[in-house]
């Protein structure tokens, strides 16, 4: 077990993708946590889990344990990986990666612009358009070569996020891709 571990497991209870009590269960079944962190693992353990109000005290209590920069990567694959097997609320992932470009994402110009805006209705801002099945079929098959460039970028380490947060809100980021393939993320 490493310090990894057990903040990608307090990021996962953060971002909602366990509950508290998998987490909680996670927690008591993994001893050596006690060794990693005494402090935190004590705080862990006397944090009570049972509360309807456990969730938003967990995260005011816990976020400041994780460097979410480490997870930005992790979480724009599963967009990318929604998109290509068209699973998983893939409408949602496509509409999620224009918003993270706005955020300052521009490797995700492409996917954010060509398909994403596509989908926003603009009478209401987490709003997709009605009628957007028939809109995203429109998108594929190009969309997918689309985002297999991105998955390839951040799976050969060519977009690094940084613990610092840009100007629009999403972390800075080292773009280490060749200009070729800058263009090819460009719309």
């Amino acid at each position: 077990m490493n310090s990894i571990s057990l903040e990608q497991k307090i990021h996962q209870v953060i971002t909602q993708k366990i509950s508290l009590e998998g987490f909680e269960h996670w927690l008591y079944q993994n001893d050596e946590l006690e060794v990693l962190d005494p402090n935190l693992y004590l705080e862990l353990i006397a944090f009570d889990y049972s509360r309807e109000s456990s969730f938003k005290k967990f995260q005011l209590s816990f976020t400041k344990y994780v460097g979410f920069h480490k997870f930005e990567t992790d979480l724009i694959k599963e967009y990318l990986y929604s998109i290509i097997d068209r699973e998983n609320d893939y409408e949602y992932s496509i509409w999620r990666l224009y918003e993270l470009y706005c955020t300052g994402y521009e490797f995700l110009q492409k996917l954010g612009i060509k398909y994403g805006l596509c989908l926003i209705d603009t009478s209401s801002p987490v709003k997709l358009v009605k009628g957007s099945n028939e809109v995203i079929d429109m998108f594929y098959p190009d969309i997918i070569s689309d985002a297999k460039n991105v998955l390839g970028w951040l799976e050969e380490g060519k977009i690094i996020f940084r613990d610092e947060k840009g100007e629009r809100g999403g972390f800075k980021y080292d773009d280490l891709r060749t200009e070729e393939e800058k263009q090819q993320g460009r719309f």
